[in-house]
């Protein structure tokens, strides 16, 4: 009987493996979006090659905590958010990319997600976006902005 497959994440860095299968991995950073304009970069550690789409996530409340929703936005939505090129492309074994960002719409939270298809498996790594108003919300609790 095989045993059923692993998943580990932090900072960025997803890693699937299964006990007979190479792993799959591919990382993303930053995590938090601080300025309206930068680089995200994804990196492809895994002995595969993987198809990355950057997409767009509404952010969605969880027992207290913001999460990413489970569906992206759609894509005339998310264009109105922030602005990416490329958003599609295929990153070979050991290879990065930086793919330069604008936000377009400051004042929206967003979560912009790594997504790969990889075999029976969706991955998804996040980086999130904070409205101004949120951040100082965050930081002061109990204060309106």
């Amino acid at each position: 009987m095989a045993r059923p497959p692993r998943v580990l994440a932090g900072l960025g860095l997803v890693l699937l493996g299964m006990p007979s299968a190479p792993a799959l991995a591919f990382g993303q950073a930053p995590l938090r979006l601080s300025e309206s304009r930068g680089v995200v970069q994804l990196s492809n550690p895994s002995e595969r090659s993987i198809r990355l789409n950057l997409q767009v996530f509404a952010v969605v409340q969880q027992q207290g905590r913001a999460s990413a929703a489970l569906t992206p936005l759609p894509l005339e939505q998310a264009e109105r958010l922030i602005r990416l090129r490329p958003s599609q492309f295929r990153l070979a074994p050991g290879a990065s990319r930086i793919v330069p960002y604008t936000v377009l719409d400051p004042s929206q939270d967003f979560f912009l997600c790594g997504v790969s298809l990889q075999g029976l498996f969706t991955v998804r790594v996040c980086s999130r976006w904070r409205s101004a108003a949120a951040s100082s919300a965050a930081a002061f609790p109990g204060k309106t902005p």
